[in-house]
């Protein structure tokens, strides 16, 4: 099945944009006509998988295509255990951002030589340093989002270390008395809630 996402056409036409190219030579340099291109940019067209892949290598990009599935009984747990952690590292970035951002900005040079052949981590990298550089507000706003993107950004934070190996204990134990205090909360039978 080739399902493209609906934004696939702005992803093109901002990349085309990017490097500075007319629709025509664009089309030339990824194989497609330009009239196909148009229409892919303006979303009147939802390209195949392979035809978008054509183009935005056609265009100096990758595409990579993850299929998510969700474990049976995942009860969102490590999710919010992730979403907690970062909070408290958001906080950390607020009380000493020029700290925060040094050690972010020395990860994400260490990573990449570590990282080099990983085209998703680097990607990811790429987003961070975007990031970083609009600011301590969207930094902190990333971390703690509940976006998709926001979601698989926090899988590769630039932030760890922030957080001394204390605050980092002290944040966890308090996430896990919320779980249990949640799990608790949410099994209450029905009767007993009145």
């Amino acid at each position: 099945m080739s399902v493209v996402p609906p934004a696939a056409g702005d992803l093109v036409r901002a990349r085309r944009v990017r490097l500075g190219l007319s629709q025509r030579v664009a089309a030339r340099a990824c194989g497609v006509p330009q009239s196909m291109l148009s229409r892919i940019e303006t979303g009147r067209t939802q390209p195949s998988i392979a035809t978008l892949q054509r183009i935005l290598e056609g265009l100096g990009a990758e595409i990579h295509v993850e299929v998510r599935a969700t474990p049976s009984g995942d009860d969102g747990r490590e999710r919010q255990r992730s979403l907690w952690l970062n909070r408290a590292v958001a906080g950390e970035i607020a009380r000493d951002p020029d700290r925060a951002i040094a050690v972010a900005r020395d990860n994400i040079a260490r990573w990449r030589t570590v990282h080099g052949p990983h085209p998703s981590v680097v990607a990811a990298l790429d987003r961070w340093e975007e990031i970083i550089g609009d600011g301590i507000d969207v930094a902190i706003a990333t971390l703690t989002g509940q976006s998709e993107e926001a979601e698989d950004l926090r899988q590769n934070s630039p932030f760890a270390g922030v957080l001394s190996p204390e605050d980092r204990a002290q944040a966890l134990t308090a996430f896990r008395t919320w779980w249990q205090s949640r799990q608790v909360e949410q099994h209450v039978p029905p009767a007993a809630a009145r």
